[in-house]
This record gives C-alpha cells, sequence and structure tokens, in this order.
C-alpha cells in the first residue's frame, strides 16, 4: 500500500472515532436479558459507559423484564421509562432523567369495555373509579366507559355486584384503550335488584333504574315452577298488578299500556304469556333488567309510566354451553357458545308448554264434577336468538329475534231443569242451557339490528334498526236459554263478537355518548319510527257464525300509518357536592294532525352525610298511543289506538323525592315520595265500542297518583331480602258524562295499601330457601247487578243488546290480594371433570291456598215460585291459581367438556 493510501485511511479511521465521540447517542450499550429493578438497569448502563444523570430518591421501585441485548441510550430510556411519570432530556454531557412536570398536569382518557372473564358478556352498569381522586364512570349497556384521569402513575379500580374487584395500576402518558374482564366472585354475592357496593355509592346519585339480576330471579322460583323477572318487579314498592299477575304491570298508579316495555332497545306491546300468569321473557335469555320509576332518562319516550328496559344475553365467547330443563308448565331448552372463539358468539333459547294436555283434561274432569261439559285448551311457547360480531377492535354488530305466541281456547255448556207447577195442577219442564265459548291468540315478534362503534376515546355510537309487531285475534259467544220442554218454545239472550289488533312499528335509531373531564357525560340520540294500527271489533246480540270473519269486515279502512320523530340530549354531570342530571326530548308525531313537545327531564343528588343520600327528580313524558278496554266483554279486549286529530297524545309530570339511609354494611333504609299529574288519559264510553267504530266511541280524561314507599333492604349475607310498605292513591275523571256522569273514581288497580316481603336464606353453598309474601288492598272493580236491552245501531233491524248497569265505575272493592310464596333450589351435583351441573327447584305456590279472585262473574239459574219462572243472579268470585306444587330441574352442561 502506498503511503498516500496508508495516510488516508488512517485520517477515515481516526474521522470515525472522532464522530463517535461527538455523538454518544449512536452507541449501543448491552443489557441482560432479565427481570431487575428500574434503577439497576440504569446502573448497569452507566457501568457500561453510557453517560446517565439521575436522583436515587426518584426512581420508582419498579421491576421491568429487561429483553436483553444491545441498544442505544435513547432506546433503552425509552423503554426503561415507559411506564413512569419520568422522562429524559440529552444535555452536552450526557441524558438527564427528572420527573415529567407537564404529566401531571395534562388529562387523557381511559376507554375500553368491561366483560365477564367467563363468558365475555357486557357488565352493565360496572364502576370505574380513581381511588385517589373518587373521579369515576359506569359502563353503559354495552359495557363501554370512559373515563377523563390526570396524567402519571394511577390505579383505575373496576367493581361490579357479584364480582372480585380489580385493580390495575397504570402510567398515563396518552389517551388509553384498556378492555377489563372481571371475574366472577366465589363468595356469596349480594342480591342484585339495586345493590350497589358502598364504596361506589356516590358514582350512582344519578342513576335511577332498579337493577334486577337472573340469579335472583331463578332463587325466587314461580307458578309451576317457572322462573319470571317479573315477579321480582312486583316485589318491588309501588309496582303492583292484578292476582296472581293478571292485567300487566301497573308502576305508580299507571296503567299497564303506559309503561315503555324494551326488549334489547325495541318496544314490546304485550309482555304477558297465560294472562300474567309469566311474561314472555324467559330467564335463561335474560341479562338484566333495568326498571325505571321516575328520573327517567331522555333517551326514554312515548309513554308516560315506567320503563322496563331488558337486555337479552349475548352468548358465551369462549365455551359452550347447553342448559336442558323443565318444569310443571314447560319444556326449555337453551345453547350458546363461540362461532370465532372471543370474537363472536351464539344464544338460542326456547320455552314450550307442554302441560296442555294435562290441563284439557284437569278442566274436563272439573267441569263434569260442577256439572257443566267442556274443556279448556292452552298452547304457549317462545324462542329468542341472538348473534354478536366483532368486527374490529372498535367495532361489534348484534342481531337479536323473539317470537312468541299464545293460543287459548275455553269452551262450557251447562243445561239445568226447571219444574213449574201452576194454579190448575198442569207441570211444565223447561230448559236452561247455558253455553259460552273463548278463543284468543295473541303473539310478539320483535327483531333488531345493531351497530357499536367507538369513535374514539369519549366517544361511543349505537346503530339500530328494529322492528315490533303484536298480533292479536278474539272470539266469544255467551247465550243464556229458556226452552219449554214440550212446546219447544224458546226464549233468552245471546252475545257475541269478534275481535282482532295489529300493530307494526319499523324504527331507525342512533344513539351517541361523549365523556367529558372529572366524569361528565352527554347522551344524544335520534329515532324515527313508522308504525300500522289496525285495531277492529265487532259484537251484537247474535250467533257469532252470523258475524264476518275479523280479517273481512272493516276492511282496511280503520287503519292508521302515523310516524314518529324523536331527538334528546341529556347531560350527566357534578357541582361541588352536587350531581345532576339534566335531559329534554322533543317528538314529532304526525297522523292526520302534527303534535309537537318538548319534554324536560332534571335530576339533582347527593350527601347529607356519609351515610344519607337525596334525590330529587322531575319528569315529563308524552304518549301518543293508548291501550283501551272495552267493557262490553271480559276478555281481554285490549286496543292500542293511535293519537289521531280527534284524540290528543297523554301527557304526564311527575315530582318525585328519595331518601337513602346506609344503616350498616349491606343495610339500607330508603324512603320516597312522588305526584303525578295525568292529562289526555283515554278510554271507551260505558256501553261504547261495540262495534268498529272506536274512535267516536271514547272519551278523554285526566287522572292523578301519589304515593309514599318504604323500603328496609339487606343486600349481603346469609339472609337477605327486603320489606317495603306503599300508601297510595290513584283516581280518574272523564268531564264528558260519557263516564261514571264526569264523577272522579279510583283506577282499577288502585291498591291505597301495599306490603311485600321476601327472604333468601343460604342455607349451604349449594342450597338456597326462598320466602315471599304480597299484601295488597283489593282492586276496584264494576259491579253490575243488573242489565238492560239497547237498540244495536249496527243491525239493520236494531236488535237489542244487553249492557250492564253499573251504579259507580270502580265502586266495588275485591277482597284484599295476598299470597305466600317458598321456593328451594339446590344443586344436586356439580361434576366439573364432565361439566355438568344439576339444578332442582321445588316449593309451593299460594302456600295456605287463598284465592285471589280477579273478577266477579254474573250467571243466572231460574227456579219457580207461585208458578212463575224467575231469575236469580249468582255472583261467582273468578280466580285462577290455588295452592300448587312448584318444581324444575335443569342440567346444564358443556358439549367440549363430554367429549
Amino acid at each position: 500500500m502506498s503511503r498516500t493510501g496508508t495516510l488516508l485511511l488512517f485520517l477515515l479511521l481516526w474521522a470515525t472515532a472522532l464522530f463517535a465521540q461527538d455523538n454518544p447517542s449512536d452507541a449501543r450499550y448491552p443489557l441482560p436479558r432479565r427481570v431487575m429493578p428500574l434503577e439497576k438497569a440504569l446502573m448497569k448502563l452507566t457501568e457500561a459507559g453510557a453517560e446517565i444523570v439521575y436522583r436515587p430518591d426518584q426512581i420508582p421501585d419498579l421491576a421491568l423484564r429487561v429483553p436483553g441485548g444491545r441498544r442505544t441510550i435513547e432506546g433503552w430510556l425509552g423503554f426503561l421509562l415507559r411506564d413512569t411519570e419520568l422522562k429524559y432530556e440529552q444535555l452536552s454531557t450526557g441524558f438527564l432523567v427528572l420527573p415529567d412536570p407537564d404529566l401531571l398536569s395534562r388529562e387523557f382518557s381511559v376507554y375500553g369495555v368491561v366483560t365477564d372473564a367467563t363468558s365475555g358478556e357486557r357488565l352493565i352498569g360496572a364502576a370505574l373509579r380513581q381511588p385517589d381522586t373518587e373521579t369515576g364512570a359506569l359502563a353503559n349497556e354495552y359495557g363501554f366507559y370512559t373515563l377523563g384521569i390526570r396524567g402519571g402513575r394511577r390505579i383505575l379500580r373496576a367493581s361490579y355486584i357479584g364480582y372480585t374487584t380489580q385493580e390495575i395500576d397504570l402510567v398515563l402518558r396518552s389517551d388509553t384503550l384498556i378492555n377489563i374482564a372481571l371475574r366472577p366472585d366465589s363468595e356469596l354475592p349480594p342480591i342484585i335488584v339495586t345493590a350497589v357496593s358502598d364504596t361506589a355509592q356516590s358514582l350512582f346519585l344519578t342513576e335511577s333504574g332498579i337493577r334486577i339480576g337472573r340469579k335472583e330471579v331463578s332463587l325466587l322460583g314461580g307458578p309451576g315452577g317457572e322462573a319470571d323477572p317479573l315477579r321480582m318487579a312486583r316485589l318491588l314498592p309501588g309496582v303492583t298488578s292484578g292476582a296472581d299477575g293478571v292485567g300487566g304491570l301497573f308502576i305508580r298508579g299507571g296503567e299497564a299500556g303506559h309503561n315503555l316495555v324494551l326488549l334489547d332497545g325495541v318496544p314490546v306491546y304485550n309482555l304477558s304469556h297465560a294472562a300474567g300468569l309469566f311474561s314472555i321473557f324467559s330467564n335463561e335469555a335474560i341479562r338484566r333488567i333495568d326498571l325505571y320509576k321516575d328520573a327517567i332518562p331522555a333517551r326514554f319516550g312515548g309513554r308516560i309510566g315506567g320503563v322496563l328496559d331488558v337486555h337479552t344475553r349475548d352468548g358465551n365467547l369462549y365455551e359452550p354451553e347447553i342448559n336442558v330443563g323443565s318444569s310443571l308448565l314447560a319444556a326449555k331448552f337453551s345453547g350458546e357458545g363461540p362461532i370465532e372463539e372471543g370474537k363472536s358468539s351464539f344464544l338460542i333459547t326456547g320455552r314450550y308448554f307442554w302441560a296442555r294436555e294435562l290441563l284439557r283434561r284437569f278442566s274436563r274432569v272439573y267441569k263434569e264434577n260442577n256439572g257443566r261439559d267442556g274443556e279448556t285448551d292452552y298452547q304457549v311457547y317462545d324462542v329468542n336468538f341472538k348473534l354478536n360480531q366483532q368486527i374490529n377492535d372498535r367495532s361489534r354488530i348484534y342481531f337479536s329475534f323473539y317470537k312468541g305466541l299464545d293460543d287459548y281456547t275455553n269452551l262450557t255448556d251447562q243445561t239445568d231443569t226447571v219444574t213449574v207447577l201452576n194454579d190448575l195442577g198442569a207441570v211444565f219442564r223447561y230448559g236452561n242451557p247455558q253455553h259460552r265459548s273463548e278463543d284468543v291468540s295473541w303473539g310478539n315478534t320483535v327483531a333488531a339490528l345493531r351497530y357499536n362503534y367507538v369513535f374514539n376515546d369519549r366517544l361511543f355510537g349505537n346503530f339500530r334498526l328494529s322492528y315490533s309487531d303484536l298480533r292479536v285475534r278474539a272470539t266469544f259467544e255467551t247465550s243464556d236459554s229458556l226452552n219449554e220442554v214440550r212446546s219447544e218454545a224458546k226464549s233468552g239472550e245471546i252475545f257475541s263478537g269478534r275481535y282482532a289488533s295489529d300493530i307494526k312499528q319499523i324504527g331507525l335509531a342512533f344513539d351517541g355518548q361523549y365523556g367529558r373531564s372529572g366524569g361528565a357525560q352527554l347522551r344524544f340520540g335520534v329515532s324515527l319510527d313508522a308504525h300500522r294500527f289496525l285495531p277492529r271489533l265487532n259484537s251484537g246480540a247474535i250467533p257469532l257464525s252470523r258475524h264476518e270473519e275479523v280479517e273481512s269486515f272493516g276492511s282496511n279502512s280503520g287503519m292508521h300509518r302515523p310516524v314518529q320523530l324523536a331527538t334528546y340530549a341529556s347531560y350527566r354531570g357534578e357541582y361541588k357536592s352536587i350531581a345532576y342530571r339534566f335531559g329534554l326530548r322533543a317528538q314529532v308525531w304526525r297522523n292526520r294532525r302534527n303534535y309537537y313537545h318538548l319534554m324536560p327531564r332534571l335530576l339533582v343528588a347527593g350527601k347529607l352525610n356519609a351515610k344519607t343520600n337525596w334525590r330529587i327528580s322531575y319528569d315529563q313524558t308524552v304518549q301518543p298511543i293508548h291501550l283501551i278496554s272495552s267493557t262490553i266483554i271480559s276478555l281481554p279486549s285490549d286496543l292500542w289506538i293511535p293519537s289521531t286529530s280527534l284524540i290528543v297524545p297523554a301527557t304526564s309530570e311527575q315530582f318525585s323525592v328519595q331518601l337513602t339511609r346506609r344503616l350498616s354494611p349491606g343495610l339500607q333504609l330508603e324512603l320516597g315520595a312522588y305526584h303525578r299529574d295525568m292529562k289526555g288519559l283515554v278510554d271507551f264510553d260505558e256501553g261504547g265500542a261495540a262495534n268498529g267504530s272506536w274512535e267516536e266511541n271514547v272519551s278523554v280524561g285526566d287522572g292523578f297518583a301519589n304515593g309514599i314507599e318504604l323500603t328496609l333492604r339487606r343486600s349481603t349475607g346469609k339472609i337477605r331480602g327486603w320489606f317495603n310498605y306503599t300508601l297510595a292513591q290513584s283516581r280518574r275523571e272523564f268531564e264528558d258524562l260519557q263516564i261514571n256522569l264526569g264523577r272522579p273514581f279510583p283506577f282499577r288497580y288502585d291498591r291505597r295499601h301495599s306490603f311485600n316481603a321476601i327472604m333468601m336464606w343460604q342455607l349451604s353453598p349449594r342450597t338456597t330457601a326462598t320466602v315471599s309474601w304480597r299484601f295488597g288492598t283489593g282492586a276496584a272493580f264494576s259491579l253490575s247487578t243488573q242489565s238492560v236491552l239497547l237498540p244495536n245501531p249496527a243491525e239493520e233491524d236494531l236488535s237489542e243488546i244487553p249492557i250492564d248497569v253499573f251504579r259507580e265505575r270502580n265502586g266495588f272493592r275485591l277482597p284484599a290480594n295476598h299470597r305466600l310464596d317458598v321456593n328451594v333450589q339446590t344443586v344436586i351435583a356439580n361434576d366439573t371433570k364432565k361439566g355438568m351441573v344439576h339444578t332442582l327447584n321445588f316449593g309451593v305456590y299460594n302456600l295456605y291456598n287463598r284465592k285471589n279472585p280477579i273478577y266477579y262473574d254474573i250467571r243466572t239459574q231460574y227456579y219457580s215460585r207461585d208458578g212463575t219462572i224467575l231469575p236469580n243472579r249468582n255472583f261467582v268470585q273468578v280466580y285462577i291459581a290455588p295452592m300448587l306444587p312448584t318444581f324444575s330441574y335443569q342440567l346444564k352442561f358443556n358439549p367440549k367438556t363430554r367429549k
């Protein structure tokens, strides 16, 4: 090599070394692959020659899993300091490690979803808290949460009733997605109904819904062993029903049709099977039910009563599971499992009333023993189906479907003989044939397609396409004749009719949620619903065979196709120690006339002291559809009708207050009071609605309801439950004289005094005994002591029809309604190796055989006196459920485990 080449090589090597000395950040330093404290890792870097300056007292006691290898100083410091409140700066002499002064002053968002770790089910209402600042948030109905937290090292605590609390240690340097999976608590879980953990009570100050959990529903049992969520709801203060659930659910003096019932966000127009003995909601399909009596969020509208928000389960995302079982009334099945593990799942449930044949045989024997012929037939089934699929980390799609059907037939024939001896000694024999037939069928179809999307760390949206359908068909015929046997002379009364109601609703909606700093939250949305109503009723003093079929009479002349557009916004925040939620809902209803309404909602809540909370709320609601009942027939003859140019929407204003006192951990006392004013209530004129023109045979009136509710609740321990008492009044008044001559009268289910008690006693880890007792003042009833014949204007020959005459609307009180039920649930086998769980429920419904009347029927018997046949009108108490045994068996297993 020449001297020139040697000199050039020397200069190149010298320049490279000099450059390396001037740029120490480009040098790579080694660290071993192991777990080591942060301070030790920094020391090893300095020992390797890295120029790093730091104060040992500012280095957190943090152990890191170091991957090993060689990196630059910036590469190692970025890795080592990422989960700390420290930062680094490059100086001329090296690198300085110091606390980040800007980090603690900045706010970042923590967001994600809270799920069950074993099934992947979203945990609605899970509480997320930052213990050191007392800020927090609740997961929404899709498990999504967002919470603003100051930067730096923080602890995030997630909790949910019945689950182990989880604490997450994190260092916030940016908006962070954290999905949380909670595990069920192996300890005895608190009773879910309205339960709130003591440490998270402040988060629930503006949460007005009452939660009903499926576990407690299964412990309560039901008629024949059918677990029903609505049985639990009827044990709450301010909630009543008819005897054995007949008539529906009545919340704070409102009618059954005043309640908004939602199944996965879709309105349901009939929620009863077997006339109310149990509901359409299968406990196997239900995840949770939220019941609102007051302080109703602005996202709910269209009704003036309470809200029953029913959420179905999504299906297990990780393991397949099958449930089969039966009660004394119905067989049931459910299957669920992953389609793609962790991302998609399905759920299917079904019930079938297998006791149909037993009912037919029993009814025949019962009627024969009472001198009558005929039988009762009843068929019930329902099906739930649900799919959900994760599209990506930000979106998920849901499809849910429900269909149910009730088909009831009752046929009764009876013939009595009356012998008459006249003054001349002649003997006449009269036959008194009586006939009664009823045939009623109704069914719901509900479907929803929902799409969830997380737009960013603070904004969540849900898009929904929904469909709801109710179809009702009914026929009835009653006759009471008196026939002279030899001459075949006949006289008597006959009355019959056909009834139908068709409702369809198709809706499109968007609901958004935006989280703000300090736990504040904005919810907003818009919805568009298209309805179709076709109510039809035809009756008269003619045989049923002479009535036209439902599909032919009136064609579609009575059809209404209203459209409803609604939008809302609701803001939840806190000012000093006062929590508040203000909402405004706007609604437009178009059906031959436009109706515009603005509905403000306000809730204000706070703490009097560490153990006492208070809450005040005001609700204004509007209902443009009405549920009315005919007084012509005693069958379920409810008609859903829309507001028209002649019938205005119903409105309601409710003011309520509540005090809650925590007496000890798990034990609390609640005192509440309310007053409601209702206007635009609709009902049939007395004696009206015999035939199709319902719009001209209704009256519009007002009403009010007020009450005081007292509850003592214990939610933890081996003995759990509650006692509650309600003092209430609900009245109606129609000033146009068509109903009760314009005088005020009590609401049909006005119960002045109501008392409910339930106790759940954990006898062992496998066995729980539940006792429930309820008492209520007897329902108000319109008792007719006579009837008159009036011309039927729908018939060309002006044939007469019998009309019952009442002295006063709802002027008679049925006997007090009370009943004691007992149920014991035990897990008789739990073979975890085979993945099988056997659950047995047994008990007694109506333990002391209380015969709670639904109504009084009038049956006529004839007798002879002084050679004359005279009628004797007897009042017969009609009731449904005497003392009945209850029994159910359920087998749950994992088919994957068995293989």
